[in-house]
């Protein structure tokens, strides 16, 4: 095979590569999409802190049958610090604030405020990294706090809410739990760090999910347990699989602009499957956001 020959055989596996890393990446923030309206939905049956502090708890057993299944060796310390980190964050901390969110305003509302949380995993990445940002970085992340500030009191009639509070707490939590997380999956294979991520929370889970357990599981109907198994198997575990592994083909600069659709994925959702009523100002915050997200990904991206 010439030199020619093999270069353009090269770039056509790295352009089959890129391509299969966007189409994981686009799948896996279409899979995340359905959580704000999800957990909405399954807050009706299910009291939201039980749903909050168990659904890592539920996905636990599948993560530990993968990691044995898969032969994953036990972490070195540093790697348990950054899971633990990361178990704070999307084990415990984001599925808890999303759900209480949730069972207090409307999953349109969460997915213009989630739109955040891009720029705020890349704000804590950076800051946990030490390394530097422009300073027109974090003039763009004062823009997004401004702008969400800005929605959340727009409604006159609701003004500001408990659950934007917590919405954005979600953002925080979620974007320390993605960054570590990140961190870690530089180390070790990017499936085994969420597995890992979920396993180390699940023993503090147990307790806290006897407590808030209701009696009222019985009553649950067939479509809120369905709801509750997509949270589960989906939203906290294997979404994170097409994720990471979109990542790894495509490249994270890339295939990381994907999560830009999600905030209307997720609009796009509550108005199908739940009739919410989404209104212009929603829809507006939400292009305001993406672009906001959008120009922090393009000044980091220029460095």
């Amino acid at each position: 095979m010439s030199t020619l020959t093999l270069k353009r055989h090269n770039a056509g596996q790295a352009l089959s590569a890129s391509t299969r890393g966007m189409m994981l990446g686009l799948a896996a923030v279409m899979c995340f999409a359905f959580t704000l309206p999800l957990t909405r939905y399954v807050t009706h049956y299910i009291d939201p802190w039980f749903l909050g502090v168990s659904r890592a708890l539920m996905a636990a057993p599948l993560a530990a049958l993968l990691l044995w299944a898969g032969g994953a060796t036990l972490l070195t310390r540093q790697q348990w610090v950054l899971a633990g980190l990361s178990a704070i964050g999307v084990t415990l901390g984001f599925p808890l604030c999303i759900a209480l969110a949730m069972s207090l305003t409307e999953a349109s509302r969460g997915g213009v405020v989630i739109g955040l949380l891009p720029l705020a995993t890349a704000v804590i990445g950076t800051v946990l990294s030490r390394d530097r940002m422009p300073k027109r970085f974090w003039a763009i992340a004062l823009i997004g706090a401004v702008l969400m500030l800005i929605y959340t009191s727009f409604d006159q009639q609701l003004g500001w809410q408990w659950g934007d509070l917590i919405l954005l707490l979600s953002v925080l939590l979620g974007g320390l739990g993605y960054a570590t997380g990140g961190m870690l999956a530089k180390q070790i294979p990017a499936w085994q760090a969420i597995c890992w991520t979920v396993v180390i929370g699940a023993p503090f889970l147990v307790v806290p999910s006897l407590y808030f357990l209701p009696e009222s599981l019985p009553e649950v109907p067939v479509s809120g347990w369905l709801s509750l198994a997509y949270l589960v198997v989906v939203s906290q575990l294997c979404g994170f699989f097409l994720w990471n592994k979109g990542l790894a083909l495509g490249g994270i600069a890339r295939v990381s602009q994907t999560q830009l659709l999600q905030p209307f994925f997720t609009l796009l959702i509550a108005v199908i499957f739940f009739q919410e009523q989404v209104g212009v100002v929603t829809v507006v915050f939400a292009m305001l956001i993406v672009g906001v997200v959008a120009a922090a990904r393009c000044v980091t991206a220029k460095r």
